[in-house]
């Protein structure tokens, strides 16, 4: 593969997601790395649209933006991810949230889909980034999962309100 040069998987997870929109990553392309994730990672990132991503779209109604799902070992030390991150393994994704009540919305609708529904999840927590937030969601793909909800709102509301303090 060439530098800059996309790499696109074709092939649905689900019915609103594909396995090219779990894999692309811009910085990816400007770095030349080849973010391709193995069989087993594919399996992961299907998991993680069928049982995650595809019941908060019904839920929305909407298009949910992933920023990040899988990454290669080189595309996560680029970006700072942690040498444990869950999305080395296909099993996270960080959703896009264009404004902090989209993301109190996500944490919402989490919360009461793994309640009801019995889901099993590793993580799940809100975390600001550049001019937008985001909803990380993950789980272990080895089946121990730690239910960890962060509830971390007032932190965010905070930053939020630094922010716009700031402009």
């Amino acid at each position: 593969m060439k530098k800059n040069e996309k790499l696109f998987l074709y092939g649905q997870c689900t019915e609103h997601f594909d396995m090219g929109e779990l894999t692309e990553s811009g910085h990816a392309v400007k770095h030349g790395i080849v973010n391709m994730p193995g069989e087993e990672q594919q399996g992961n990132l299907k998991v993680l649209c069928r049982d995650y991503l595809e019941p908060l779209r019904l839920h929305l109604g909407e298009a949910v933006r992933v920023n990040s799902a899988y990454r290669c070992p080189e595309l996560n030390a680029l970006v700072g991810g942690s040498r444990g991150s869950w999305h080395l393994h296909g099993a996270a994704a960080d959703i896009h949230c264009a404004t902090i009540g989209r993301a109190i919305n996500v944490l919402h609708f989490f919360r009461k889909h793994f309640a009801e529904q019995g889901v099993s999840y590793d993580e799940c927590y809100a975390k600001i980034g550049q001019n937008a937030w985001y909803v990380h969601v993950a789980f272990n793909p080895a089946g121990r999962q730690h239910n960890r909800m962060r509830d971390n709102l007032r932190e965010i509301r905070a930053l939020w309100r630094m922010d716009n303090e700031r402009i």
